[in-house]
């Protein structure tokens, strides 16, 4: 579906909702420099926040089915950017992990969308922003109030305030990695990729 930028919203309530819609379909589309798309980028910064899961609980952070789950990581461990390690607890099962490459790449598209943002508030005074920021707060919690389960978004919280602070400083010089530590090993392991991920149920 293609939205009309044009559009004039005849309500207040139908101006939040169109300017959200313009917002999001931006964010969610990949930017110049982007090398995952923004279904990547949201399983990414679930493994950031909470460190190695299980298949079955990083589907329930995601919301999302363990079939879907399982293909977005199959897709990020050809890339380089999880891999799967034993589950201290049981030894028949995997848990899913960030790579050191995969945290670069969520901390890059992160801070690319952050100065995004940053750049399509130039000019407004500090007070602007500040009143933007604690109005779209208290948006954001009056939507989770009325469309989430109790604490179902809590991890996101948590873990984006542990990570942001890093985002505020310089990106890190580029350096060359070694990608048969960040592709998940052997690629032989792939045949058996399905299977090792259902077991992480």
């Amino acid at each position: 579906m293609q939205v009309n930028d044009a559009y004039i919203p005849e309500t207040p309530i139908e101006g939040v909702m169109h300017a959200f819609t313009r917002i999001g379909r931006r964010l969610k589309a990949k930017q110049p420099g982007d090398t995952i798309d923004h279904s990547a980028h949201v399983v990414l910064f679930a493994l950031r926040c909470n460190g190695a899961l299980r298949l079955s609980d990083l589907a329930a952070r995601l919301e999302l089915d363990a079939s879907t789950t399982s293909r977005h990581v199959r897709s990020l461990e050809q890339l380089g950017l999880v891999r799967r390690s034993p589950d201290p607890d049981d030894g028949r099962a995997f848990r899913v992990e960030l790579t050191e490459q995969g945290v670069e790449q969520w901390e890059a598209g992160a801070r690319h969308r952050m100065e995004l943002l940053s750049a399509a508030m130039e000019g407004w005074s500090e007070e602007d922003v500040q009143t933007f920021e604690r109005l779209m707060t208290r948006f954001a919690d009056g939507v989770a109030a009325l469309t989430e389960a109790p604490s179902s978004g809590a991890w996101a919280d948590k873990g984006w305030a542990a990570v942001a602070p890093r985002l505020q400083q310089p990106a890190p010089a580029e350096r060359s990695t070694d990608k048969d530590s960040t592709a998940g090993g052997d690629p032989a392991d792939s045949v058996n990729n399905d299977n090792n991920l259902e077991s992480t149920r």
